[in-house]
């Protein structure tokens, strides 16, 4: 937010998401393996087919 980003996708200062520390710290993995969640996983979706492409795809997730 403080750069302006959507997302942390949009951030070039790490080759690994997981090497930020705001991003990939002890609370967010917990919370990542409380509820089940790939935020790193969804980050690099997001920054190999766009935003807009990735919400399509989740859209097409939740149909019945």
């Amino acid at each position: 937010m403080e750069r302006g980003y959507i997302t942390c996708a949009e951030c070039t200062d790490f080759q690994d998401f997981k090497q930020c520390k705001k991003l990939y710290n002890i609370v967010s993995r917990f919370f990542g393996f409380i509820f089940r969640t790939d935020r790193i996983g969804n980050l690099n979706r997001i920054k190999n087919v766009g935003i807009d492409k990735f919400k399509e795809e989740k859209m097409n997730d939740t149909k019945p």
